[in-house]
């Protein structure tokens, strides 16, 4: 019911002398419960309408009594009062004019009225000359609306105002805050030497007032900007005197660093802006780079920075800290001090700053970053004679023989680019000047380099080219040995790199150096042996090369007898591999030799492959036959079993199918077919799973294996989308297995369902969940489940006795669980009570007020009162949604009763001035319905407090808006920081 403003006073006297209070706290049932007037003494009342004579008045007439009202005042303390106020008012009219907000339309016609009489009250402040007068017609006006745009009040007026207050007042706080208005108004209308002015006055007379602490910021930063810094500084300080609690105290710190910095006194400068970082860091506000907090942490860095590099640079960072103490943002200094030399282009200093951080602390995890920035630095300033130095430098402190290197793992990853093209750098130098001298031993410095490359991970692209010149460079010094493994190691461990024939006969070249030289015999027969096999192994991987003729077949054996398999496998592999091909015999053997070691060593596809080989060969013999059969499925089974464990589900079921089709009698064949299956299930495979567990199914009847295949098919049909059919398989599984595994039973039936439901057949699911219901009423809360799914079945088949049947039994479940009923039984059962007491509620906004009044109201009472015992029904089941839904039920049929008693239908034969009175009784008897309704409504509101905000509580707030908007139609006004005072 809307209360119009002319009536608001007279109603909230009746509200406050005729309605009972809502208690303060208790339950949510308890605060729902209000003790006020009731139904029933609405229905024993009877409306009296008594005849009298109103009064009508004028606009002009509400004007005359706001003209008459300032004649009232004679007290001086009450004028100084006033004369605040309307100082205030016309301040605040003059910085308001640019933030007006849109008004409604609905407040449209009472701003103009209040417009009307502000432009007459502040008329007559500016014509009259009674003191006493002005002062109550100011007063008059500051009881207007703040939101009115007065064109005509200026900063002169503010001033002239505050002045008159300071000459009209001794009160300390009064005086204060006006001299703080006043400087405020001053600054505003462009005076800002009396701007100062003011703030000097109230500093000095009161230096303890509330006003006092910004007023003295806002004097530091007035003589800072007109470059008084030695008085600035002592603004500043009395802030920062005051305690780092107070909200200016950080800009004082940062702007008292600066005057200290303006003034050279540079270490003065660091106090305050080291003060500052202390205080700032660690905030969790400084993550976000466009806070202000963080601005300002990144400027005084800086600064701090200029102030170092004024005077000692980094030995003054260095002392500092070292007298100070430690602080997590000293690299950041470092850093800032070395940009600052880099910008001033001081690249020695930059450089000497960056390495004087990791002479500190040279195990950070952030002394490669700062290593970096000094080679980077020289580089900038073109000194190529330290560059070199700082690289090997950099690779003894970080390199993988270092100490650095084993103690942090974790963070290599982020330099070792840098460190290995600082490791090639070096190698390419010394390489140079080795092939200038041409004396063996000049190349063991580029080998030191090259091989320290090669041992540093991870694997470079340009590995095989790096690991090529090492050996290069090691033939060159004549360490053949160790020229010997690299350049195999070159050939034969990069199959990308161009050049690996060439290393490889390097090798072979290589051999032949050592047994050129003098050798003992058993040496020169190792070495020899030595270079038979890397001949072999040239010829495999180079076969156009002429030294590719060695014989394979002894060198095989000898390898098998060494239990070399892998060499064999080689070896093999080679012998097969000649053009043109070996005899029969050397061929069967060779192949033989491949499948079987291939199998050993786990490589299934080529063992398959070696022994299809072997069975496309005529010489091999029938017992033989029968066993490579034998090898090859279990190879073609191996792969698929390789496939399924690295993840390559599709490739491991057709290998698995495989098996049958290439080895039919294979023993194999049955795990091979079952493991397919499977597979097929876990890709939602289940066209492709369940031909094959039929087929399995009856194949293999009596297998063990046999019996899970309902399983298997059950999911593999509801894959498929045959839910029905997957709810016979479960349905199958309920039955074999209930008095066996009773709870397997239980989650089969329970599923078969669930499938019954996917597949849309809502007869079919009624029936499987009321044989569930039967067998199983345990545990509660998959009865609960099972009987909600009955309400929605029956509700969409149509079949409302059913849907009422089983809400009521979801209300039972929950009573017989008790305290074994969890959160989801019992939103269960209050969403059943909850729907159960809808059709009340909506029978009761149904009934219409109509006359004979008594009668209409006695029916849709009766329907409330029912309405509500169902809605407190609902709340005693304690679950917050429904509860709080209950309660806004409440509250609106209460609201809705008063609303209607309102507009209830009008006896008649009435006239004009009994139709008024009669409306005017019924509003107040409509009243305390409406004050139970927000107090009913107000309980709801207020369980934010207790986390609770759903719908509800939304709809509680909305309605409090159109019933208080005084209080609930309020919204946040919104400001962006400012750092001065207006």
């Amino acid at each position: 019911m809307k209360r119009f403003r002319l009536h608001s006073l007279a109603a909230a006297m009746v509200a406050l002398g005729g309605c009972a209070s809502a208690p303060p706290s208790g339950t949510l049932e308890q605060q729902a419960r209000f003790g006020g007037t009731t139904l029933a003494d609405l229905e024993s009342t009877d409306i009296v309408i008594e005849e009298q004579q109103l009064e009508s008045a004028s606009t002009q007439d509400a004007l005359n009594s706001y003209r008459q009202a300032a004649e009232l005042f004679d007290d001086p303390q009450r004028r100084a009062k006033t004369l605040r106020r309307m100082a205030d008012l016309a301040l605040a009219s003059a910085t308001e004019q640019d933030m007006q907000i849109a008004q409604q339309e609905d407040e449209q016609l009472e701003q103009k009225i209040d417009q009307l009489v502000y432009d007459n009250t502040m008329s007559q402040v500016n014509t009259t000359d009674d003191t006493e007068r002005k002062l109550a017609l100011l007063d008059l006006a500051g009881t207007m609306s703040p939101t009115l745009a007065d064109e005509d009040v200026d900063y002169s007026t503010a001033i002239q105002l505050y002045q008159e207050l300071l000459n009209s007042t001794n009160d300390a706080n009064e005086r204060a805050e006006a001299y703080y208005l006043l400087s405020k108004a001053y600054a505003m209308d462009g005076d800002l030497d009396k701007a100062r002015s003011s703030l000097d006055s109230l500093v000095e007379q009161y230096p303890n007032s509330e006003w006092a602490l910004e007023s003295q910021f806002r004097r530091g930063e007035m003589l800072f900007s007109e470059g008084d810094y030695e008085y600035a500084e002592k603004a500043y300080a009395d802030v920062i005197e005051r305690g780092e609690r107070n909200e200016f105290y950080n800009q004082a710190l940062y702007k008292h660093g600066w005057s200290y910095y303006k003034l050279g006194e540079y270490e003065r400068a660091q106090d305050s802006f080291f003060t500052l970082l202390d205080n700032l860091n660690g905030q969790a506000v400084l993550a976000d780079n466009t806070s202000m907090e963080s601005k300002l942490f990144g400027d005084t860095q800086r600064v701090v920075s200029l102030s170092f590099s004024n005077l000692n640079g980094a030995k003054s960072v260095k002392a500092w800290f070292a007298r100070n103490g430690n602080r997590d943002y000293e690299p950041a200094i470092y850093r800032t001090l070395g940009d600052v030399y880099l910008n001033q282009e001081r690249f020695r200093d930059a450089a000497e700053t960056y390495d004087m951080f990791v002479q500190v602390y040279p195990d950070s995890r952030l002394a490669p970053e700062f290593s970096t920035l000094q080679i980077e630095s020289y580089q900038k300033g073109g000194f190529p004679t330290l560059v070199l130095p700082a690289k090997e430098k950099f690779i003894d402190h970080y390199g993988v023989n270092s100490e650095y290197w084993n103690r942090h793992p974790d963070i290599r990853q982020q330099y070792v680019d840098l460190l290995k093209g600082h490791i090639l750098d070096l190698a390419e130098y010394h390489h140079v000047l080795a092939q200038k001298s041409g004396k063996p031993a000049d190349y063991q410095a580029p080998a030191r380099w090259y091989k320290e490359y090669l041992d540093t991970p991870p694997v470079s692209a340009n590995q095989g080219d790096v690991n090529h010149r090492y050996a290069d460079v090691l033939f060159a010094a004549n360490d053949y040995p160790a020229a010997i493994a690299q350049f195999e190691r070159t050939a034969y461990g990069y199959p990308e790199h161009t050049t690996g024939g060439d290393a490889a006969f390097s090798g072979l070249v290589a051999y032949q150096k050592i047994l050129d030289g003098e050798l003992e015999p058993e040496q020169a027969t190792l070495w020899r042996q030595q270079k038979i096999a890397s001949a072999q192994k040239f010829g495999q991987h180079f076969p156009q090369h002429p030294q590719a003729t060695n014989v394979l077949h002894n060198t095989a054996e000898d390898q098998l007898a060494l239990g070399d398999v892998e060499g064999a496998v080689k070896t093999a592999g080679i012998l097969v591999s000649r053009d043109p091909a070996p005899a029969p015999e050397m061929l069967r053997y060779g192949w033989a030799t491949i499948a079987n070691g291939e199998f050993d060593l786990g490589r299934f596809k080529v063992s398959e492959l070696a022994y299809n080989k072997l069975l496309l060969l005529e010489e091999v013999l029938p017992e033989q036959r029968a066993e490579y059969r034998e090898k090859l499925a279990l190879s073609i089974y191996r792969q698929g079993e390789q496939q399924r464990d690295q993840g390559n589900l599709d490739v491991a079921a057709a290998t698995f199918l495989r098996v049958g089709e290439a080895v039919p009698e294979a023993a194999v064949r049955k795990n091979a077919e079952f493991d397919a299956a499977t597979l097929f299930i876990q890709q939602q495979r289940s066209a492709d799973a369940i031909p094959v567990l039929e087929a399995f199914r009856q194949r293999y009847p009596n297998d063990p294996l046999a019996d899970t295949i309902p399983d298997k098919l059950a999911v593999a049909y509801e894959q498929q989308g045959n839910y029905t059919a997957a709810a016979g398989e479960l349905t199958l599984i309920a039955a074999n297995h209930k008095g066996e595994n009773d709870e397997l039973a239980r989650q089969a039936m329970w599923r078969a369902a669930e499938m019954q439901d996917r597949a849309e057949k809502p007869q079919a699911s009624i029936a499987l969940y009321e044989q569930y219901l039967q067998e199983w009423p345990q545990p509660y809360d998959f009865r609960s489940e099972a009987q909600f799914r009955l309400v929605e079945l029956n509700r969409k088949t149509a079949n409302s006795e059913r849907e009422t049947y089983w809400l009521k039994q979801l209300v039972t479940s929950y009573r017989d669980a008790g305290n074994n009923a969890d959160d989801r039984v019992a939103w269960l059962a209050a969403y059943a009570s909850f729907t159960l007491a809808e059709p009340n509620f909506q029978e009761f906004n149904r009934i219409k007020l109509e006359q004979p009044l008594k009668t209409s109201l006695a029916a849709k009472t009766t329907v409330m009162k029912t309405a509500l015992a169902d809605y407190q029904a609902v709340a005693q089941i304690g679950v917050a949604e429904y509860a709080t839904a209950a309660n806004y039920k409440i509250g609106e049929m209460y609201r809705v009763l008063a609303r209607d008693l309102i507009k209830s239908e009008r006896p008649n034969g009435m006239d004009e001035l009994e139709l008024e009175e009669y409306t005017m009784l019924l509003e107040d008897k409509a009243l305390p319905y409406e004050d139970q309704a927000i107090d009913i409504l107000i309980a709801n509101a207020n369980l934010v407090t207790d986390d609770i905000y759903d719908q509800w509580v939304k709809k509680s707030f909305t309605a409090l808006a159109e019933l208080i908007p005084g209080r609930y139609a309020k919204f946040e006004q919104v400001e962006s920081y400012v750092d001065i005072i207006y």
